[in-house]
């Protein structure tokens, strides 16, 4: 079904109204993966910038995840209050990885005003996300605040990560090829929300890109993984 979400799965449990289950295992399994790609990334030896970012990425990123499920199947009893908790995770995961790859640049000035523009970028997200929660009618609260999160992410991941990877690819080292093609395979998730692909009610858009994300941030793990010896501070 294409432009037009299915009803919500509705069902039971210990004398509870729930809804999306598959939200909730879907959401589950990308925050707990994320937890352990960062329990991970605590054994590599190393005190650089990249992968202590990296490292927290993934667990602010699993954190938010894991409320996020929580929101969508909890959301009778929770309301708004469970989909926002995992909303604000979004924007402090995405700067982190953002602060990841811009440490890694060679260039001091350059690093200085991308530091800069992605603090304005956050400060920009969540104004709007404010501002939007606080002014979108009845119908609509429940999506509309999202959509300054899913462009800050979109730019994050896009402008900053997938960028910066494809020049050190070229640059440094082969190995920052996981990031941008991380990247490429979470593209699609735009389009798939935007267009509301659901290819099934037990499969719904949500749950299509809850998948890709899974591949994408494996990805980004590969990256840091094979990036664990070699990589060297920059000046």
């Amino acid at each position: 079904m294409i432009g037009v979400d299915y009803p919500k799965i509705e069902f039971q449990l210990f004398g509870l109204e729930l809804l999306e289950p598959m939200a909730l295992i879907t959401d589950s399994v990308l925050g707990f993966l994320s937890l352990f790609f960062a329990f991970k990334l605590t054994k590599i030896n190393s005190k650089l910038p990249f992968y202590i970012y990296w490292k927290w990425f993934f667990i602010i990123f699993g954190i938010g995840m894991i409320f996020g499920g929580i929101g969508h199947t909890f959301y009778n009893q929770l309301g708004m209050k469970g989909k926002v908790l995992a909303w604000v995770f979004g924007p402090i995961g995405i700067f982190l990885s953002e602060k990841a790859m811009i440490a890694t640049h060679w260039n001091n000035k350059t690093k200085t005003i991308l530091n800069k523009l992605i603090v304005v970028e956050m400060i920009i997200t969540y104004v709007a996300f404010v501002i939007l929660l606080l002014t979108a009618d009845k119908s609509k609260i429940s999506t509309l605040p999202f959509l300054p999160i899913a462009l800050n992410t979109i730019i994050g991941f896009i402008g900053v990560v997938g960028m910066l990877s494809f020049k050190y690819t070229e640059k440094l080292s082969v190995k920052f090829k996981y990031f941008w093609l991380g990247i490429l395979i979470m593209l699609p998730t735009a389009l798939i929300f935007l267009m509301k692909i659901n290819l099934h009610q037990w499969f719904d858009k949500n749950d299509f890109s809850h998948i890709l994300f899974i591949i994408g941030i494996t990805y980004f793990f590969l990256g840091v993984h094979h990036l664990s010896k070699g990589l060297k501070q920059t000046t």
